[in-house]
């Protein structure tokens, strides 16, 4: 039987004669070989960058998907509370009076009582996320 050293030794010694004989090769040496075991060059870059961009499709397909999803976990952990319209547009109101003189608080000039429904709660959900009610 062999010993280990000695094969591992031999091994060493086959991989750095490869290494070196490639790195004497000049490129066109290089790009025969490569044809004579594997065909065209071009053909194999093509072939390539089509797996490249397909790659990068796929990723970019996965992170929207996961982005999607965290959009809708968010959506669905965090429900907004329900409040009664009657009392989101005299919040509303108590909004609006309260930074009358504020001129860094501005709205759309409607009355409150031409708003929707829904731009009453979408504004209040506004004024939550911006820090001006609770």
């Amino acid at each position: 039987m062999s010993d280990p050293d000695d094969t591992k030794a031999g091994l060493r010694r086959l991989k750095l004669a490869m290494v070196d004989d490639l790195l004497k090769a000049s490129d066109q040496e290089v790009l025969a070989q490569f044809v004579e075991d594997f065909g065209s060059a071009e053909a194999n870059a093509k072939h390539m960058r089509e797996a490249f961009e397909k790659t990068i499709l796929l990723t970019n397909k996965d992170r929207l998907r996961a982005a999607r999803a965290g959009v809708t976990a968010s959506k669905i952990s965090s429900p907004a509370p329900t409040i009664p319209i009657a009392e989101a547009r005299a919040r509303l109101r108590q909004v609006m009076a309260a930074h009358a003189g504020d001129k860094t608080f501005t709205l759309a000039a409607r009355k409150e009582s031409e708003l929707t429904d829904a731009d009453v709660l979408d504004m209040l959900e506004a004024m939550r996320d911006l820090g001006l009610i609770e």
